[in-house]
């Protein structure tokens, strides 16, 4: 509806309440007028309802019939009218009315692109979105040979799913000929040098206004009008991606030659380090595939990710997959990603087990827990996202610095403890303990646990395979695990003391013997030798080895807070620690 007060007249010439009437009154029969959204003294911009479809549209209208410009509007209307792509606004009807010349068009609910970055730099995510959309209306443009010349905040719409429109196609080069002079072109930091020089422009001119679009939707700023004086986003803000950034350098390159040749070689370029986000992949891949070739992992995650994480390195790999470091593009901060290698998500009974498992984990809060995010998945790949925590996981400090002071592996040991009484009272078991899992973070040397909840939801009917090493082989996993018997906290409280064992000799508990000899000596009640791979651990700490490590659950521990009692206690200073010394790592108690 119009404005309750009438506005200002905008000159002499024109009236808004006048103007808005006789809109009314000429196009009552198929549109119901409901806003004058802006004027000028040659045209005006309405929001109107159709009465036959009963849907919003622009009404576009100009008024004077002798203005230079009304040829290159009618021009222009023609051209829209001839178009065809998601992202360039549709012109639905236009032609004639007393001496007006108009257009109705589709309506976007939004705002300018110039306006929405007056609040901020836009979501990394959206960005990513605009880039495709206007490299894919390029593509488009340019195999017709029509050149835009001209883009600018002010003519791309985002609505409020983040989709871009644009609005107008005035500078095209098929409308040279009816244009009229803009003294404005020559300033304009989004139009190609070149194109500010006069030149028709070509479609190198186009990528450079795409390319200036993209800097200032991920800046907040607009591009320096000379290209040698830009600044590179990433210097404005850290959390563009590398890609993005490469790409918006290349083209606002001031030489056209130094640019992309075409809009799809630019699209290329973004996809190779950020992917597609519409691409397909088969969802069940053949495992023959070469998905052990880290190269093939990163280039098919790449395109999975899409506009959700920019892909830095990979961290690790195991019997479930690999893990990355990854930046999440919406909250702008860097978090682990593990993704499940394919041959595990083709049973939808592990994938269920896997999301159950996640949800569960991410309820579970605690300072030595590496907190999980996000579950998501796209093109066959199913992944979840974590905290990452900048240090090494306990295997690669062993491997890099040799075995552990006692001392230190006690204070390893309770952190982790501490963490497992948390997650035990919530019911909560890891399964899955082993030196990978206890990173340990930098500068603090503060220990969290990773993947709680990922062992049960991997274990499949052929065998066992949660509490594997990333050896493959059942390294730290309790006898009731590997018999395939019930596993309760008695089981974390089993494989954390081979934890120790690991951290002070260096050494896996049972060497590389296969999992049946493995199972034979534990059940057994065998163990090995600690003092003959590490002499001089304190008597003390023995014993509570030899407890945490008990054939029988019933004989271990009985709780996680309770290990840490006794762990407490070996750091009291003791006479006579190096006599008597056990013989046995466990044997009867």
């Amino acid at each position: 509806m119009p404005n309750s007060q009438p506005p200002p007249r905008l000159d002499g010439d024109l009236d808004r309440v006048a103007l808005f009437q006789g809109v009314q009154e000429a196009f009552a029969s198929s549109l119901d007028i409901l806003q004058l959204v802006a004027a000028s003294p040659s045209r005006a911009l309405f929001v109107a309802r159709d009465r036959v479809l009963r849907r919003k549209v622009g009404l576009r209208v100009f008024i004077e019939q002798d203005h230079p410009a009304r040829a290159w509007f009618e021009r222009e209307t023609e051209l829209l009218a001839a178009l065809d792509h998601p992202i360039l606004r549709t012109v639905y009807a236009g032609g004639f009315m007393r001496d007006w010349a108009w257009r109705t068009v589709k309506w976007i609910e939004g705002e300018s692109l110039r306006d929405t970055v007056a609040r901020g730099p836009r979501p990394i995510p959206g960005v990513l979105q605009l880039a495709r959309s206007l490299v894919s209306l390029l593509d488009y443009l340019h195999t017709q040979r029509i050149v835009i010349r001209r883009l600018a905040p002010s003519t791309v719409m985002i609505d409020a799913y983040e989709r871009p429109s644009v609005t107008d196609l005035r500078f095209a080069n098929v409308l040279l000929d009816a244009a009229t002079p803009d003294p404005d072109s020559s300033k304009e930091p989004f139009v190609a040098p070149e194109v500010r020089d006069g030149s028709p422009g070509d479609p190198g001119s186009d990528i450079f206004s795409a390319a200036a679009l993209l800097y200032f939707a991920v800046t907040g700023q607009p591009p320096a009008p000379d290209p040698r004086d830009i600044v590179a986003p990433r210097a404005i803000r850290e959390a563009c991606p590398v890609a993005l950034e490469r790409v918006i350098m290349r083209g606002l390159r001031p030489e056209p030659p130094g640019r992309y040749l075409t809009a799809v070689e630019m699209l290329d370029d973004l996809a190779s380090d950020l992917g597609d986000y519409n691409v397909q992949v088969p969802l069940a891949p053949d495992p023959d595939q070469a998905l052990e070739d880290p190269r093939a992992w990163e280039k098919r995650l790449r395109r999975a990710l899409g506009d959700e994480y920019e892909l830095f390195e990979e961290l690790g790999s195991g019997g479930f997959g690999r893990v990355y470091l990854v930046r999440d593009l919406a909250l702008e901060r860097e978090v682990a990603l593990k993704v499940l290698h394919p041959y595990l998500t083709v049973d939808p009974g592990v994938v269920e087990r896997f999301r159950r498992e996640a949800r569960v984990a991410a309820q579970v809060v605690h300072p030595n827990i590496a907190n999980t995010y996000d579950i998501g998945g796209r093109a066959g790949l199913i992944w979840y996202t974590m905290e990452y925590v900048r240090g090494r996981n306990l295997a690669r400090v062993v491997q890099a610095e040799g075995p552990i002071a006692a001392e230190r592996v006690v204070e390893i040991l309770l952190d982790a403890l501490g963490a497992l009484d948390h997650a035990h009272k919530r019911g909560l078991v890891h399964r899955d303990l082993k030196p990978e899992n206890l990173l340990i973070e930098d500068g603090t040397g503060v220990v969290q646990i990773a993947d709680f909840g990922l062992a049960i939801a991997l274990q499949v009917k052929e065998g066992f395979l949660g509490a594997s090493s990333q050896s493959g082989t059942p390294d730290f996993a309790a006898p009731e695990q590997l018999l395939g018997e019930r596993v309760d906290h008695r089981t974390d409280i089993y494989s954390l003391t081979l934890v120790g064992f690991y951290a002070l000799t260096g050494l896996l508990p049972f060497g590389s013997a296969p999992v049946d000899a493995i199972l034979a000596r534990r059940a057994a009640g065998e163990m090995p030798e600690l003092l003959t791979q590490r002499p001089g651990v304190p008597e003390r700490l023995l014993r509570v080895f030899a407890r945490g490590a008990a054939r029988d659950p019933e004989q271990r521990f009985t709780s996680a807070s309770e290990f840490a009692i006794a762990l407490r206690e070996t750091t009291h200073p003791t006479r006579g620690l190096f006599s008597n010394l056990f013989r046995r790592f466990v044997g009867p108690t």
